[in-house]
């Protein structure tokens, strides 16, 4: 199975200024549709908090709307603490550009 990175260009920072990056990784198959896993890594900008979250099919993301989910990951700490993931800091070792 194939798979496609895109680092997000936006500058995103939370409710008290901290700067955010996030990475969408989306797992092509054949025929392409949208039942492809995908999933959202994303770090803070001092490199403390590494996390993702994975949706095995675009369906099963209740946040569909990608602003609203990032917002929340940013933001609400009782739900990114779930999602924090130390392991997911070798995939910032990439070069996005």
């Amino acid at each position: 199975m194939l798979d496609h990175w895109s680092y997000e260009k936006q500058k995103r920072f939370d409710r008290q200024g901290n700067r955010w990056h996030f990475v969408i990784r989306t797992f092509l198959s054949t025929p392409v549709g949208r039942d492809e896993p995908r999933e959202i890594y994303f770090r803070s900008d001092d490199r403390l908090q590494f996390g993702v979250i994975r949706y095995e099919r675009y369906q099963d993301n209740p946040y569909r709307d990608y602003e609203i989910l990032v917002n929340k990951i940013m933001n609400n700490d009782v739900f990114r603490k779930p999602l924090l993931n130390p392991d997911t800091e070798a995939v910032w070792l990439k070069s996005w550009k």
